[in-house]
């Protein structure tokens, strides 16, 4: 048989046709034409009928787009073509040559010859389409060309095209409710999610459209977006460094020993690769992002109109949770007011309501320092009768003493004195949950509020920080964080100033510095103009160090320095209160005056020092290692015990569910979960008996090692002696005696 003509097979033999115009694409034009121009017939057939399967159109768009590139002048209409087809009969398109014609495109597009811009929202609408491979190969194209169009440089002239396109869309399923739309606008938001996740999306924009399908009246839309706000934290990328990086001296040295293999040198090539990888990702400038939270536009609107949808019960239990705890967050990050929104939390703050513990914690985030005490105190009232009662179990009192805490910790205004003192008796309860959760909340307020306590209640460390006044408390409106300088700054300042220096010289030559030109000006201080007042002058010789410090000057009429006793902090408290409670005399109210004019201007320059300190000093990191240092010995030398103080506040951000439940104990196990570790640690023995007597065993008898040992070992033992000294009668004895077990044992 002779060789075929190969351009008789031409005609109908598209790959091969395909493979030869890529190689040579001048010799085979005719060929092309001859294809064009049946593909144009065959697509005019196909527009009459769109909902019938086309096997030959779908291999004629194949070819099509595989050999484009060869002539670009005859095919430059080819792509608004197929992008005009799928716009008119996308929906009622065959899935099969549906697929073929966005394979088509996709190819079109990675080879350059369509713009993404022209591209992708035709995409987005065939999002409607019900066919769930199709959705996915758009979904995983979409982001892909996304992120390669924006790896470079930001692609803004796409993303505000693309981001303006979802907008719509998202709004098309508020109004048209149809399930096409839903579908189109669920992975729009999808999409969002994923290049905000990838750091391409990453801008206030894209957070405000997935903020805005927070409100879509379609459920997966809505409860996409509100995952996506309280998990976007905990969402990053799956980064290189957990990777295992491999030793690559110490591969090389064994390389260098063992046989040279193929295998081996792709091991050692495959490690260089990944050390290289790693050291390049280390050389990478670090990228901060903030909280997806932090960059919406109007967070008092976001949160007001998602709180109304918590009003109408249209959603499930599970939809109106993850909302309540959405609008907490905000209310939490931003210090918003939604006052209406405390007396829903407390309809469900009930024992029996489920996920009892996720409104707790909603209560929690939604405190702040802004919301008034008022509002707040009902919930703690409500949780308190609900929680903490001797007529529920010792895990719900845990859990309402808990919450209460973490309430107190954003707003410690809320609780009354008297319900804390109530809540504190639990510190010697008989469950530990119970325990631990009363003396978590006696510790808060040793560090916020101490006098709220009970005197037993209040520690060494909080009294001895009552008595010099150093404990500030604070008040409505007033973040807890704020201080004024640097704190326990001026422990560092005081410890320099009493080292030792030992035996060091003072160059005396320091101060002519001036006179022999080293180009040193000395410059005035700004305080020369003060008088300071020593307090250990002569007068103050015979005093100790303890009355010096109860003493205070102020200067007389004539300009004399007067030396009066100081006022305490109680002291002076206690003189307010009569002069509100009792009349008191021109004299004493003089003198309360006085006091009180003392008390402010010692603070004032308390505060005065500690910010000179604090912004014409520049630590080191030492420096901050040693004050934190100084900062533990005087808090041990204050409490003498105290091990530690007590944790910093947070004031703002998630909490932890656990948080709220506390420590527990371990559930004591049902039936089946019993016999279920019951069988478990039958694994690998037989159903019945035991292994004694078994030749797998640890060890054998002390008869079987007496009978095994050398006979010079036992020749002096007296059963050995008295066996070779028998009678004959003992002898027999012993014979019958075996036989007859012998006997019995066959049988």
């Amino acid at each position: 048989m002779g060789k075929r003509n190969r351009a008789a097979l031409l005609p109908t033999h598209l790959p091969q046709l395909q493979n030869l115009i890529k190689r040579d694409s001048k010799s085979y034009e005719a060929e092309f034409l001859q294809q064009w121009r049946h593909f144009q017939s065959t697509l005019s057939i196909f527009c009459l009928k769109p909902d019938e399967d086309s096997k030959e159109l779908s291999e004629l768009v194949t070819f099509m787009s595989q050999v484009t590139q060869c002539y670009p002048e005859l095919t430059k209409d080819f792509s608004q073509q197929i992008v005009d087809l799928l716009k008119e009969h996308c929906i009622v398109l065959h899935p099969e040559v549906r697929k073929s014609l966005v394979q088509a495109l996709i190819l079109l597009r990675n080879k350059g010859i369509i713009d993404n811009t022209r591209l992708l929202p035709l995409f987005f609408t065939l999002f409607k389409c019900r066919d769930k491979n199709l959705r996915e190969m758009l979904y995983s194209h979409i982001v892909n060309d996304i992120k390669n169009s924006n790896a470079k440089a930001k692609n803004n002239k796409l993303n505000k095209t693309l981001q303006s396109f979802m907008f719509t869309m998202l709004e098309s399923a508020t109004t048209g409710n149809s399930d096409e739309n839903a579908i189109a606008a669920k992975k729009s938001v999808d999409v969002c999610v994923d290049l905000y996740h990838k750091n391409v999306w990453n801008d206030a924009k894209t957070v405000n459209v997935i903020a805005e399908a927070c409100f879509s009246p379609v459920t997966k839309v809505s409860v996409t977006a509100v995952k996506f706000f309280l998990n976007s934290n905990d969402h990053q990328e799956e980064e290189e460094e957990d990777e295992d990086i491999p030793d690559l001296k110490k591969m090389q040295m064994a390389h260098q020993h063992n046989s040279k293999t193929k295998a081996n040198a792709r091991k050692m090539d495959a490690a260089r690769k990944k050390v290289k990888r790693k050291s390049k990702s280390k050389d990478k400038a670090e990228s901060f992002n903030f909280s997806a939270l932090h960059l919406l536009n109007d967070a008092q609107g976001f949160a007001e109109k998602l709180y109304s949808k918590l009003n109408v019960k249209d959603d499930r239990w599970e939809v109106r949770l993850m909302k309540m705890n959405l609008v907490s967050r905000v209310i939490g990050i931003h210090q918003l007011t939604i006052l209406g929104f405390y007396p829903l939390l407390m309809k469900y703050l009930q024992p029996s309501q489920r996920d009892v513990t996720m409104v707790m914690v909603c209560a929690a985030q939604a405190s702040h320092s802004l919301v008034p005490p008022d509002i707040l105190e009902p919930v703690l009232k409500a949780i308190a009768n609900n929680f903490v009662t001797d007529r529920v179990a010792n895990e719900v009192m845990a859990v309402g003493i808990n919450g209460i805490r973490e309430i107190c910790i954003r707003q410690p205004l809320a609780i009354e004195p008297a319900l804390l003192q109530d809540l504190t008796q639990y510190k010697s309860h008989r469950d530990k949950s119970v325990l631990m959760a009363a003396r978590s909340l006696i510790a808060l307020f040793r560090e916020i509020n101490p006098e709220m306590l009970l005197r037993k209640d209040r520690g060494k460390t909080a009294t001895i920080r009552m008595k010099d006044g150093s404990i500030r408390t604070v008040q409505y409106g007033e973040a807890s964080t704020n201080m004024s300088g640097l704190q326990g700054l001026e422990l560092l300042d005081q410890a320099e100033k009493d080292e030792d220096w030992g035996d060091w010289e003072v160059d005396d030559s320091s101060d002519d510095s001036d006179e022999e030109g080293d180009g040193w000006v000395n410059v005035g201080s700004d305080d020369e103009d003060f008088v300071n007042v020593s307090l250990a002058d002569e007068e103050n010789e015979g005093l100790d160090d303890e009355e010096k410090k109860k003493l205070q000057y102020k200067v007389g009429p004539n300009g004399e320095i007067i030396k009066t006793r100081r006022v305490g902090k109680r002291q002076l408290k206690k003189m307010m209160d009569a002069e509100e409670h009792t009349e008191i005399s021109d004299e004493q109210r003089l003198k309360l005056l006085e006091a009180v004019k003392a008390r402010r201007a010692e603070e004032a320059a308390k505060y005065e020092a500690s910010i000179k300190l604090a912004t014409t000093r520049i630590l080191t990191p030492a420096d901050f290692a040693r004050l934190s240092e100084l900062k533990t010995t005087n808090e041990i030398e204050q409490a003498q015990g105290k091990k530690r103080g007590a944790e910093e506040i947070q004031q703002e951000g998630e909490i932890d569910e656990y948080a709220i439940l506390g420590p527990r104990k371990k559930a004591k196990q049902d039936y089946e979960s019993r016999m279920a570790s019951i069988q478990e640690g039958r694994e690998g023995r037989e159903k019945f008996g035991s292994n004694k007597g078994k030749k797998e065993r640890g060890s054998t008898t002390n008869r079987e090692k007496a009978r095994n040992k050398n006979f010079l070992m036992v020749a002096h033992k007296q059963a050995v002696v008295w066996k070779s000294k028998r009678s004959l009668f003992d002898k027999q004895k012993t014979l019958r005696a075996a036989i007859v077990k012998q006997k019995k044992s066959k049988h």
